[in-house]
């Protein structure tokens, strides 16, 4: 394997729906609970609506006519939108936009640009493929904190409004999520959707629990966090698949559990 090889395996995997998971439970571990459950759920939406998205659009790999062609990492189905391009740009603008630094929301923008034009240059995809997943990824993460914005305003300022914005994307993503399991057989959709779901509902517990934490315990609790992920990650999928059937309730079971056990550290003043 060449090193440039090796380069691309390494930005494939990371910019598939597992490693975005990682990147969520240690931005909730470490940072701060409302971003870290923005980016659960612009990971759940980007997930599921990408794979609708490419059913609609139904647009052939680059190499569809002669598979003698296809480059290093050639993948089967649809094209159109680029998964990978629309995950990073989900998760990185969801980043940024609950950032105020703008250095930080450069090199957001440059990590977005430099995934997009590595997919192009490798053969993976085509322009448009490209610009839709980035574009769509855009989408979900404005909304999302949009409709958070409009919510966490709300309540500081001690007004009886619902989040109906929030509440609204909150609810199509879980369907969207639901719709690509059955469909597909994907369960990230559903399962992180799921891990959304339960973090709002404890967030009265991880506040009183936040209140003890120190500077040492966010940095072992992050990393105790990210073992057990990995762990979970490897483990469960051997041990849920062989006992539930059909296949999309376990998968959404299993996302749900890696995701959601090592945020559930942060309940435990220690971590």
């Amino acid at each position: 394997m060449s090193g440039i090889q090796l380069i691309q395996q390494i930005l494939h995997y990371a910019t598939l729906p597992r490693a975005a998971g990682l990147i969520c439970v240690l931005t909730f571990m470490f940072g701060k609970r409302r971003r870290g459950r923005l980016m659960f759920m612009s990971l759940s939406a980007a997930v599921s609506m990408c794979l609708l998205m490419k059913e609609f659009f139904k647009v052939p790999r680059p190499w569809w006519s002669d598979v003698s062609k296809a480059p290093y990492l050639a993948e089967g189905g649809y094209a159109m939108p680029c998964l990978h391009t629309m995950l990073t740009a989900a998760l990185l603008s969801a980043f940024a936009l609950t950032s105020g630094r703008r250095v930080i929301r450069f090199l957001c923008a440059a990590g977005i640009c430099a995934i997009g034009s590595w997919r192009i240059a490798a053969g993976l995809q085509r322009l448009p493929d490209v610009l839709t997943g980035a574009a769509a990824g855009l989408v979900i993460a404005f909304l999302l904190c949009l409709g958070n914005g409009r919510c966490q305003s709300s309540k500081e300022n001690n007004k009886n409004t619902n989040c109906s914005l929030l509440t609204a994307v909150q609810v199509v993503i879980l369907l969207s999520g639901f719709a690509a399991a059955v469909l597909f057989n994907e369960g990230w959709g559903s399962g992180t959707a799921v891990t959304v779901i339960l973090l709002s509902l404890l967030e009265k517990p991880f506040q009183k629990a936040g209140a003890g934490r120190t500077a040492f315990g966010r940095i072992y609790g992050t990393v105790f966090a990210a073992c057990i992920y990995i762990g979970l990650s490897i483990l469960l999928p051997f041990l849920i698949e062989w006992l539930i059937t059909p296949l999309w309730p376990g998968q959404t079971l299993i996302a749900a559990l890696i995701t959601l056990i090592p945020c559930c550290l942060r309940l435990f003043p220690l971590f």
